[in-house]
């Protein structure tokens, strides 16, 4: 194996909050795998998303850009293939690119009041109508980048793609125990849970592993650095853990979200209005009002899922040692977004910028190159990963059509996001002081737009007279909305200022000029 540039193993998970990790402090769940991660390299306490849903979150990690500079706003907008993609410029550079488990670049589902058999399958690859009904039976190679791919799509019962395919032609018949009419339900009555029937090897978590340690054993035969994507779908709803993951943890040790009573009365209409009655969202259509011991076993759930995905992640760590490649392979590890949790009031995903959504878990380890077991506050996130990985692998990022001489020596980068890896090297504590959020939710005509700093956050609803403002440092559990109170309007000024302007530098710089007119 050539050592000239690093090999990539990037661990991506699917609705996992940043403080779902032993190494994050959680008393409760067991991640040993992603501890001894973060022990042999850097983990971000205040790493953070730039769109709290799945589709806007991953087409940022790919090409690098914002919502607005990619244009997949929300959920159910694929991302334009013609757009230039980090996986890409890598390939082109000689790596050898390969995408494990979940993508969502590409909608799941087929538009609205079309017959999905009137559809063109190429226009919709990751679709679940196009793979069950047999129109599709592979993605397209290459895809955003990647040579070859092996997809997962959906997410518990709901699960398709290659993973499917192969278990009913392996295990004839054994897909019905992934619904949960199989399975055991759970002991509350928790909403979207159940302990699933089917038994552990074959989970799409397993195979996802399996699959990866595949590739590793293909390309340590190989003298060419690669890029490896594997994407679990978990631990997004439905909950729903084989055994013995599904019983790993008892309610009865789950602690209570966090809120308070009378919370609701200083947010935005919408968070009642979820709360009692549910909303079209583009996370989430029911109400999350539920009783605690629901909530507790909901959580407990959630935390087997991740416990499965730490144990095979674990597996293919171990493999990256037996194999020598560990030296010269840079291991990440994040997630598309958080969960609320119960949190504030709310269950799962929507427009909603706390913490619990939009603050994930991020970890970089390469031995040698980065020092272990640091744990740094820089403010970071998906939109600097892209950037990250290609500073790393010395590749420029992909600018598309430009001219041989710049057109304009002052013009702005080509991507908004940073590279981390003077922090990753411990060479400076910060490479920046402030992220943004954006989420526009189309279902209620709401945009959202937040900052983020060293010690606020402000999320405003343009046209709207509400928002909120947080301060961090006396309100860590964003417990008490300062945005109408007196005291506070001076702050609250100068943080939509410094919003405006970062929503300006951010700003997608790309296409360049190619000529003066």
């Amino acid at each position: 194996m050539s050592s000239s540039q690093p090999n990539f193993v990037c661990f991506v998970t699917d609705q996992q909050r940043a403080d779902h990790l032993g190494c994050a402090g959680n008393g409760v769940v067991q991640t040993p795998n992603l501890d001894r991660l973060a022990q042999s390299g850097v983990r971000f306490t205040r790493a953070y998303v730039n769109n709290p849903l799945c589709m806007p979150s991953r087409s940022t990690m790919w090409t690098g850009r914002t919502a607005r500079g990619h244009g997949v706003r929300t959920n159910g907008i694929p991302l334009n293939p013609r757009i230039p993609t980090m996986t890409q410029a890598l390939a082109d550079s000689g790596y050898r690119t390969h995408g494990i488990g979940k993508f969502h670049l590409n909608c799941f589902g087929t538009p609205k009041g079309v017959p999905p058999e009137t559809l063109k399958p190429e226009h919709f690859p990751e679709s679940r109508a196009m793979w069950t009904g047999g129109r599709i039976s592979s993605l397209p190679q290459p895809y955003y980048g990647m040579q070859t791919t092996e997809f997962v799509g959906g997410h518990g019962s709901g699960v398709f793609g290659d993973y499917l395919n192969w278990l009913n032609a392996e295990h004839p018949g054994r897909s019905e125990l992934l619904q949960p009419k199989a399975g055991r339900p759970p002991t509350t009555g928790a909403e979207q849970s159940w302990k699933m029937a089917l038994p552990d090897e074959l989970h799409h978590s397993k195979w996802i592993a399996d699959r990866a340690i595949a590739f590793l054993e293909e390309q340590a035969r190989k003298d060419q650095p690669f890029f490896l994507w594997v994407s679990f779908p978990d631990p997004h709803h439905p909950y729903c853990p084989p055994a013995p993951w599904s019983d790993m943890y008892a309610p009865a040790d789950i602690p209570l979200p966090n809120r308070r009573e009378g919370e609701l009365e200083d947010l935005a209409p919408h968070y009642r209005r979820v709360f009692e009655e549910g909303l079209p969202l583009s996370g989430r259509f029911a109400a999350t009002k539920m009783p605690d011991e629901c909530l507790r076993e909901i959580i407990a759930l959630t935390y087997g899922m991740i416990s499965l995905m730490d144990h095979h992640l674990g597996r293919v760590l171990d493999k990256l040692d037996r194999l020598g490649l560990r030296e010269n392979t840079c291991v990440s590890f994040f997630s598309d977004h958080g969960d609320m949790m119960g949190d504030h009031w709310i269950v799962n995903k929507g427009p909603f910028h706390f913490d619990g959504l939009v603050h994930v878990p991020f970890i970089w380890s390469w031995p040698g190159h980065f020092p272990g077991g640091r744990e740094v506050p820089a403010l970071g996130g998906i939109l600097d990963f892209a950037p990250t990985v290609l500073d790393l692998a010395g590749v420029p990022i992909p600018e598309g059509d430009v001219p041989a001489e710049p057109e304009c020596p002052r013009m702005p980068p080509p991507w908004p996001g940073v590279s981390l890896a003077p922090v990753l090297r411990g060479e400076t504590s910060s490479v920046q002081d402030a992220i943004v959020v954006e989420n526009d939710e189309d279902y209620l005509g709401l945009r959202l737009r937040t900052l983020v700093t060293d010690r606020y956050k402000l999320t405003v609803y343009p046209g709207q007279d509400y928002g909120e403002l947080f301060d961090r440092e006396n309100d860590p559990q964003e417990l008490h909305n300062l945005w109408s109170d007196p005291a506070a309007q001076t702050v609250k000024q100068e943080l939509q200022v410094r919003l405006l302007e970062e929503l300006v530098l951010t700003n997608n710089p790309l296409p360049r000029r190619l000529c003066h007119a």
